[in-house]
């Protein structure tokens, strides 16, 4: 039980933040522009006599891109210090000298700040769920709970990445530098990496068929796996890594279904090597 009292005491604290608070006003904006940009798509498909997506997976495809930016900012802005800033005024020590165990710290702070994502993105799908009833005026509830169930779980993995990191160092600087980092990397610098060894392998930045080692490079980034997640959930190609480079036949790891494991390695392997480093130094 010291990992949920660590968790509700992580949560009352991180739910204040009043950075928090602006944040989730954000996100709530953007899933209401989102809710509005879903009803004019399906208009637009009704006017050209297609059937696209309607109504809520309208709005999958027009949340998925803002929410994974601004989901992973939420979750290591409320992570990243957890571990280290504590470690930084001294207060870690002080609960320590409690009945927790090192394990029950990470983990609390884990569970707790989870949390804390977790209800900003109830919050700002809330609002999302408002508007797409006020502009489209029928919702699919089952599916539109599983959008905010996965985007929960990506928010989650996000969370131990930075917790992972921040039980990884003393200084909260060195801290943001590497999580913060991590978002610049995964949305800028990997598709460039990506795109200059494919020049170097292929002699070419667009192949006719793009080759399966590089589909399942692009497929690695957490999200990545968030959209490959969301395809194999609402089993639409649309959302998928063959959709995004034009195949018919995926390597194994660019299966939508795969998208979870990358999930699962991502939240698990950094905060792994978190609750190693952290249990064998002197605070």
């Amino acid at each position: 039980m010291s990992a949920v009292t660590v968790a509700k005491k992580e949560f009352e604290d991180a739910v204040r933040s009043r950075k928090l608070i602006a944040l989730t006003a954000v996100f709530a904006l953007f899933t209401l522009g989102g809710a509005y940009l879903a009803a004019q798509l399906g208009e637009f498909f009704a006017e050209i006599g297609e059937e696209g997506a309607q109504g809520t997976l309208d709005l999958v495809f027009a949340l998925q891109t803002p929410a994974a930016f601004l989901v992973p900012i939420i979750a290591l802005m409320v992570s990243y210090k957890a571990i280290c800033g504590e470690r930084e005024s001294g207060s870690l020590k002080f609960l320590l000298g409690l009945p927790h165990t090192r394990n029950d710290v990470v983990f609390g702070k884990v569970l707790g700040r989870s949390a804390v994502v977790a209800a900003s993105i109830v919050v700002g799908f809330a609002v999302g769920l408002g508007g797409l009833v006020a502009f489209v005026g029928s919702v699919s509830i089952v599916d539109y709970l599983l959008f905010t169930l996965v985007t929960m779980l990506f928010g989650f993995v996000y969370v131990c990445l930075g917790i992972g990191i921040s039980s990884m160092t003393r200084s909260t600087t060195r801290a943001a530098v590497g999580a913060f980092g991590l978002i610049l990397f995964f949305q800028m610098v990997w598709a460039i990496l990506l795109q200059v060894l494919l020049y170097v392998v292929e002699n070419t930045l667009v192949p006719e068929q793009y080759p399966d080692w590089y589909i399942g490079l692009a497929s690695i980034s957490p999200d990545a796996a968030y959209g490959s997640a969301l395809g194999a959930v609402f089993d639409e190609s649309a959302l998928t890594m063959a959709n995004a480079y034009g195949v018919e036949e995926l390597p194994l790891v660019a299966e939508p279904w795969f998208g979870f494991v990358w999930l699962a390695l991502w939240a698990a392997v950094p905060l792994g090597l978190g609750l190693w480093r952290f249990g064998s130094v002197d605070l």
